[in-house]
């Protein structure tokens, strides 16, 4: 440490000597800051490439000048790195999207497409009559009730035959929350976010072991596409508890035990 210690004073010796030589030309500050130093009446003695050695109002220290502010770098005639722009900066400055937009607009074709989706809108509106809008409320009708009917079977073979609420829009999840085992207060994580989430995965693994059903189908009900089958599945299949068939009917192959003699 000392050997160190002399070396850094030798150092700055000899560039306070170069230093004073070379007074037109140094360069001085009023302050410098550096990470959460702050140095006053600074003096630049010497420059490295990795080095920066400088006199202020308590002393002498030697800095990185890794630690400058990229600011500071510059006004002392280092050569700073730009940052390297991410890709959205890239692709923006590829293809402006307003520029790109004023193309597509002053494109006869696109115009004209523009022109014929709007005719095509305005058609399909007008043929929208009070016949198409009864038959799309009551297509969204029935498949509700449909679901409301599965959500009761549901309830049912799990030997919890539901109330009215299975009928109604979210106060349904009260008996298929029952059905599964769970609170019926869950229905409170409808109104916390995130939580919606982690009570139908919960849900999904309840109800598929209250149904006596692979863990599989649990998985099923979370992805897409294949819950609608999983759904189905747990309404309409049995729970693997069935009787075996009455032995009614069977004919015996044994031999008839004999009379007694008279």
């Amino acid at each position: 440490m000392m050997i160190r210690r002399l070396l850094v004073l030798v150092v700055g010796l000899l560039s306070s000597v170069s230093a004073i030589a070379a007074a037109p030309d140094e360069e001085t500050f009023e302050s410098l800051t550096v990470g959460t130093n702050v140095y006053s009446k600074v003096t630049v003695l010497n420059k490295t490439r990795v080095d920066l050695f400088i006199s202020h109002s308590k002393g002498m220290v030697n800095l990185k000048v890794k630690d400058l502010d990229p600011s500071m770098q510059v006004r002392l005639g280092y050569q700073v790195e730009q940052p390297k722009p991410s890709k959205v900066d890239q692709v923006l400055k590829v293809a402006n999207v307003q520029q790109v937009q004023e193309q597509l607009e002053a494109d006869p074709h696109y115009q004209e497409m523009e022109a014929l989706f709007a005719d095509r809108l305005g058609d399909a509106i007008e043929k929208f009559d009070d016949r198409a809008a009864h038959i799309v409320v009551g297509v969204i009708t029935f498949v509700y009730l449909l679901f409301c009917f599965l959500c009761r079977c549901i309830c049912v073979k799990t030997g919890n035959p539901p109330s009215l609420y299975i009928w109604l829009p979210l106060l349904k999840q009260i008996p298929l929350f029952k059905a599964a085992g769970m609170s019926p207060w869950w229905i409170l994580s409808n109104f916390v976010p995130i939580l919606p989430l982690v009570a139908y995965i919960i849900w999904c693994f309840k109800i598929v072991k209250t149904r006596r059903k692979h863990v599989l189908f649990a998985v099923m009900l979370l992805l897409p596409l294949t819950n609608l089958l999983a759904f189905l599945y747990l309404a309409l299949s049995g729970d693997g508890s069935e009787r075996s068939p009455s032995s009614r009917g069977v004919i015996s192959l044994g031999t008839a035990p004999r009379r007694a003699a008279a």
